[in-house]
This record gives C-alpha cells, structure tokens and sequence, in this order.
C-alpha cells in the first residue's frame, strides 16, 4: 500500500492535471448533471490563478526584459538576436492564428456559461489606452495591457540602471519578487489536478462529448502550427537568412531538441544546449554564453504560437467576432506573453489565463488547456529550444563568426560532442 501511495507522489504535476482530465470527463458522462455540486471547487481554484495574475505578469516581464543588460556588454551580437527574436516570435504567433483561423477548433462547441458576443474596438483608441495614465488604477482595476506595458517600461529602466547601486538593488528585488510568485504559482497548482476534475466533469456532465472533441481539435491544431515552423519557418530562416542547411542544423541540435522534449524545460536543456551549438553547430563560445540563458527565458516561439490558439478557440466557443486590430493585438500579446512566461511553473497555462483576461474573453478553456498541457508541453519545449539555436546561428552567420566547417562536420544524431 505504501508503495502504490510513494507512485502517486512521484508523478509529475503535468501527469496529475492529465489524470484529473480524464477522471473528470469520466466522471461527467457517468453522472451528468449531478457532478454540478462540485463546481465550486473548479471555481475556487479558477479565482486562485487570477488572484496571481497581476503581480505574475508584472514581476515576470519586469525579470525579462531587465535582463536584457547582459547584453549591453556585446551590443553587436544583442541587437543581432533581439532583432531575430521579434521577427521570428512575430511570425510564431501569426503561424497559429493562421491555423486557428483555418481549422477553426472553437466552432461547433457551446457551453452555457457565456452568450455570443461582438466585441467593437476602435483602431487609434485601443493603442492608446494600451498606455496607463495611471499605474495604481491600472492595478486595482486588472487592466492588464497597461500593465504589461508598465512592466516594459520599468524592466527598460533597471537594464540602464545595470552596474548601479540603484539598479543592482531594484534588480535583486524584481528578481526575488519574480521568483515569490513562482512559487505562490506552483502551490496554486497543486490544486490543479482536483479543480481541473471538478470543471472538466462539470463540462463534460452538462456539454458531453462534444467538449472533448474540441480540445482534440484544439492539439490538432497547436501540433500542425508547430511543425509549419519548424519545416517552413525555420528552415527559410536557415537557409534564406544564415545561409546553412536546415537538415544539417537540426542534426547538430538534435541531442539539445530530445532533450527539451523529455525534460520540458528550457532551462533544464541549457548545458546540452550550450555544448550542441558550440561543439556541433560551429557558434563562437562568447556568443552562446551570452544568448543562450536570455534565450531560455524570452525566445519562445511554442508559446508566440499558442497564445492565439487560446484566444481564437476561445472566441470561436462563444460566436466572439474579432476586429482585425484584434487579431493584430492577439499576435503582439502572443510575443509579449511569451516572453513573460519563462521560469513560471505551467507558464503556458498562466499566460493563456492573462492573455483571455486581456482580451476580454471567457476563462473556461483554461482547465482544457491544464488537462492536456502536458501533450503541449513536450513539443512546445522542443520547438523553443531548437528556436533558441537557430537564434545563435543566425547571430554568429550575420556576425561572420559562424564556424561552418564545425557545422558542416558529419554528426552522429544522437550524441553531443
């Protein structure tokens, strides 16, 4: 008995949520209607993610973009990948509202929570309002765009401030803030597994089956945007923009890319990262110690995509028609989201909630995407890694430093140098 109690304990959280997905749905066919008394668990364990949304966002973003002074020490090679980093999240994003807007996961899916909706934004007054006027009403009234875009600010602010008494103070603070809420996070989401359970039966019980078929259609389409990327995407960037063969490429990185998708972190892949692109894919020693841990936490061109994935299932769920400066805000948010999201435990899930918080849009997909983020998370983590090396070699081609008889070298698939 004891064992099997030491087995449930091992599983990983992901595998938990998994578990309580199914159960869930399991438990919604057999009981139907009745499993609405535990609803009120779903619902306290949906306030505890926006309970943390605010101060996430800010202090995450903040973290990021404050980091940004490593790399004031090599403006050339900086300015080299954060120019590659916009690009190529900004294509992300747009890659999975492409198919979102093709497959169209959402539609034919009714849940009885929410009517149909038009949302009407004006043009020049929504950018303007993305600016706060006032950071303390900004917070108390959750007006998370204004926020993001504060946090922009003030991680700007710390970065010019590096070297400074000033600047190293408020840099331990934001990142002893940053890492206060991963941890209220991670205690939140030891409570997924069970809130996840009481939605989904609550769903399933009232939808039936047609709710699963969504999230089906939903993977389907995260699954088919990611590998447009990394067959199109990626491959033009390689080719086109640094001059390699992609082939070749995902040859040297393959070690760093199993590792990223066993492990699920970005961080966790660092070290194979790190020995991949200099001893497998010819990129100068000071280019990767300075890209790769920057890299890790913002170039995340899994969560660019899915982020509109989120929206647009979200939208199609409901009948939401979105503007075409909608559509242009979810592709920003997808790159700015991704960007605050590294280092947060189930970042994905985190930021999905801030991005439908900021939209406007309904929040019961966000125990849909807990339950299946585990089958994300894998490749999500896969494609971010294998981003970040196409990152240094394009840096390091533009450079001139690329080392191409490295990179051309025959490898083994398996093994790092």
């Amino acid at each position: 008995m004891k064992k099997e109690v030491g087995r449930v304990k091992k599983l990983s959280l992901p595998i938990k949520i998994l578990i309580g997905l199914v159960l869930g749905a399991v438990a919604g066919f057999i009981f139907k209607d009745k499993v609405a008394i535990i609803e009120p668990i779903g619902t306290v364990f949906l306030r505890l993610l926006r309970m943390t949304i605010v101060p996430l966002v800010f202090f995450s973003i903040v973290s990021g973009v404050s980091g940004f002074s490593d790399l004031s020490r090599m403006r050339k090679v900086g300015f080299t990948f954060i120019k590659y980093w916009a690009v190529s999240s900004l294509c992300a994003a747009a890659v999975g509202t492409l198919f979102a807007s093709i497959i169209k996961p959402g539609v034919g899916i009714t849940l009885p929570t929410t009517e149909s909706m038009e949302i009407n934004v004006d043009l020049v007054q929504s950018f303007v309002e993305w600016i706060p006027d006032n950071i303390f009403v900004s917070f108390t009234e959750t007006n998370m765009i204004q926020i993001i875009i504060f946090a922009i600010f003030t991680g700007i602010s710390i970065a010019l401030l590096a070297g400074t008494k000033a600047g190293d103070i408020m840099n331990d603070v934001v990142q002893a803030a940053s890492t206060l809420m991963g941890k209220m996070v991670s205690i939140v989401l030891k409570f997924a597994p069970y809130g996840v359970f009481a939605l989904i039966a609550n769903v399933t019980g009232t939808v039936g089956g047609l709710a699963l078929v969504g999230i089906g259609k939903m993977l389907i389409t995260q699954y088919i945007a990611y590998a447009f990327i990394i067959v199109v995407v990626y491959s033009i960037i390689l080719k086109v923009f640094s001059g390699v063969n992609p082939v070749q490429h995902f040859r040297n990185v393959f070690p760093a890319m199993v590792m990223a998708f066993t492990t699920q972190s970005s961080s966790a892949t660092i070290p194979v990262t790190m020995e991949c692109t200099k001893n497998r894919a010819g990129v100068p020693e000071d280019i990767v110690n300075l890209i790769t841990a920057p890299a890790a936490t913002i170039n995340m061109h899994a969560v660019s995509a899915e982020m509109p994935i989120y929206a647009l299932f979200a939208a199609q769920i409901y009948g939401i028609q979105l503007s075409p400066i909608q559509f242009l805000q979810i592709v920003v948010l997808g790159v700015i989201l991704a960007a605050g999201c590294a280092g947060v435990p189930g970042g994905g899930i985190m930021m999905s909630a801030i991005l439908l918080e900021i939209m406007g849009l309904p929040y019961d997909i966000v125990p849909w995407i807990a339950g299946i983020y585990v089958l994300i998370d894998m490749p999500n983590t896969m494609l971010n890694v294998t981003g970040d090396t196409i990152g240094m070699v394009y840096t390091a081609h533009k450079l001139g430093e690329l080392d191409r008889e490295v990179f051309d070298a025959p490898k083994d698939f398996a093994k790092s140098e």
